[in-house]
């Protein structure tokens, strides 16, 4: 919340007196040491002020409070029932029904479902008809095969709210297990997540079902790796489920591939409890394998302490300095944290929320520059993990030069995450189509699985010869894609985006 203030491009709003004023204006009775605790996090905000922040500095709803709700869903000690609401009142009845009919029709932004699942978790019970339920849940899962940025975060923390309702959570979770087990979905991971948010015995048998399935579809695999690390550490399984996720990490960190090419099963290594592992340890085939899942079992780091601080000791500082500030800053601590988290801890969840906090940060812009640099590092496990963080953060407005290495990269794992931001960037010149598709017929598997997903989430009129294709994977692929359609990124969040 400071930085987004500090930052922001508002002067007057800069200075804490200033915003004390702006608050005041709004209806927020509030005082200097009030402010002091909100943005040291002493005290938890609640939405209803979070969404004052996000209207006194012009930000699109949700962009604060979207970001809150997940960090604290993810790592609270302690959960409420329901988070505060951002309105203190109520809809009304017909407020709920329009709401619900934009969102049928495919025509909500994701400031629109944040409201409903707002409304919905009002109350212990909502009644709506089967295929009520069953068309709003299917519609907001197929929007987050394709959303983007923050409108993907808004819908997701929309289902976040919507899978906790008691009434909503079937048809939400069969809506998701729909989606993923279609044998052509290109999209697996940002639909999937979300059965790592509830503890229902469906989802853990779900996802158990997908991790060990003797499937072709590594994506599902690997997707319900990285579920089943969140849902391990939530407690979600029981002692039964132990010995299926033992068998799956020895297989998946047996095989020959990178530590980013499995990162998903050696974060599962990494929270199986004691037992586990040391039932396992004997098992990898290679002592670095073993050493990799030892060490991060004791620093929650994917590489040496040391050499993370010294990466970051250089990343963070330039970071700030190429951020507009109205005043001198001292050095952000809390930047400094957020990027090695996001780069390098060994937990899913601690490295996607600090990303999406860096994104929903005035840092966004000059953070994409500088992780721009890293993605080009000689180091193939640095410049995959920057592409990654980059996914949330976003391209600061340098698209070009995304397409730019994308085009030129040799490595097909650090090309791979090029080209999906490549994808999550959204339209493409025909220029930039050509540029992408140029090496289609030679990549291997992983780089035409990107690149599809570059000219999917493009919209691209070469999809239509792609579907014609002789090959059974690129022909079903891209026929997916003509259904599901490109990114969706919502109107008052791209009248908004950093320069």
């Amino acid at each position: 919340m400071t930085a987004a203030r500090v930052f922001g491009p508002n002067p007057e709003l800069a200075r804490r007196d200033g915003f004390i004023a702006a608050l005041k204006e709004r209806g927020v009775p509030v005082d200097a040491p009030r402010v002091s605790r909100w943005e040291s996090g002493m005290h938890t905000l609640p939405n209803q002020v979070i969404a004052t922040y996000e209207l006194v500095l012009g930000l699109p709803e949700g962009a604060l409070t979207a970001v809150t709700d997940g960090l604290l869903r993810a790592f609270a000690p302690e959960q409420p029932t329901r988070r505060s609401p951002v309105r203190e009142e109520p809809l009304q009845n017909h407020e709920i029904e329009s709401l619900v009919d934009r969102a049928e029709l495919g025509a909500a932004t994701g400031a629109h479902w944040l409201r409903l699942g707002e409304e919905l978790n009002r109350y212990d019970r909502v009644f709506l008809r089967e295929r009520e339920w069953a068309q709003l849940t299917h519609q907001l899962i197929s929007e987050l095969g394709s959303a983007v940025g923050l409108s993907y975060v808004r819908r997701y923390e929309a289902a976040a709210r919507f899978v906790r309702h008691p009434n909503a959570r079937r048809h939400l979770v069969m809506a998701v297990g729909r989606f993923v087990t279609d044998p052509h979905t290109q999209v697996v991971a940002p639909v999937l997540n979300l059965l790592g948010e509830v503890a229902d015995p469906a989802a853990a048998e779900l996802t158990l079902r997908m991790l060990t399935a003797d499937s072709e579809n590594k994506y599902l695999r690997r997707a319900a790796s990285s579920v089943a690390a969140v849902k391990l550490a939530r407690g979600h399984f029981g002692p039964d489920a132990l010995p299926r996720l033992e068998s799956h990490v020895v297989g998946a960190l047996r095989r020959g591939e990178s530590l980013d090419g499995r990162l998903d099963s050696f974060d599962l290594a990494v929270r199986l409890p004691e037992e586990s592992w040391e039932r396992i340890a004997h098992a990898l085939r290679t002592r670095r394998a073993h050493h990799l899942v030892a060490d991060a079992r004791q620093t929650d780091e994917m590489i040496a302490p040391a050499r993370a601080a010294s990466l970051v000791a250089d990343l963070a500082p330039a970071v700030q300095a190429d951020t507009l500030t109205h005043q001198a800053q001292e050095p952000d601590l809390m930047l400094r944290r957020l990027l090695r988290e996001a780069l390098f801890h060994s937990h899913k969840p601690r490295r996607h929320h600090a990303a999406l906090l860096l994104a929903a940060s005035p840092y966004a812009p000059a953070a994409a520059r500088h992780l721009l640099e890293l993605a080009s590092d000689a180091n193939d496990l640095f410049a995959a993990r920057a592409w990654t963080v980059l996914m949330r953060v976003g391209d600061g407005g340098r698209r070009d030069q995304v397409v730019g290495c994308a085009a030129e990269e040799k490595r097909p794992s650090v090309r791979a995450r090029a080209l999906v931001n490549v994808g999550l960037g959204g339209t493409l010149t025909p220029e930039q189509r050509r540029s992408v598709l140029e090496r289609f017929d030679s990549s291997r598997s992983l780089e035409r699985h990107a690149t599809l997903f570059a000219v999917g989430m493009a919209g691209a009129a070469e999809l239509a010869d792609l579907a014609t294709d002789e090959d059974p994977e690129v022909h079903f692929a891209a026929a997916w894609w003509q259904r599901q359609g490109g990114a969706i990124q919502d109107e008052d969040v791209l009248r908004v985006r950093p320069a």
